[in-house]
């Protein structure tokens, strides 16, 4: 019996030191091309797939689409965001880990690209 509670006891001690505690703050900088969303953070950590939802997804993108030389770019990026646990992630389960944005604190244009040529 108590063989079977400790086992119990680390099973659920594993899963907590995997679950989320909530947003936290992120800083770098986030790449978008096609099939590409790879956020890699000042302490270069990453590539992680970055995602947002709705309004917030605006804001990420926010800084490439007023530069009318998009569609695609590099925005330096100050959010708050979950990270998830390893696994696959973005196009092709390219990415370890996905950081799901859900705060945008800080979005600037590093540089936006526009179509490639021939399009």
């Amino acid at each position: 019996m108590r063989r079977s509670f400790l086992i119990g006891l680390f099973a659920l001690a594993a899963c907590a030191s995997s679950a989320s505690t909530g947003p936290r703050r992120f800083s770098g900088t986030w790449e978008w091309h096609f099939e590409t969303s790879a956020f890699v953070s000042d302490e270069g950590s990453g590539p992680y797939w970055l995602s947002g939802e709705g309004a917030v997804w605006s804001e990420i993108t926010a800084p490439i689409e007023r530069s009318g030389g998009g569609p695609w770019g590099r925005v330096r990026l100050v959010a708050e965001g979950e990270l998830s646990a390893p696994g696959q992630w973005g196009h092709l389960g390219a990415y370890e880990r996905e950081l799901r944005v859900t705060r945008v604190i800080e979005s600037a244009l590093i540089a936006a690209d526009g179509p490639p040529s021939g399009s």
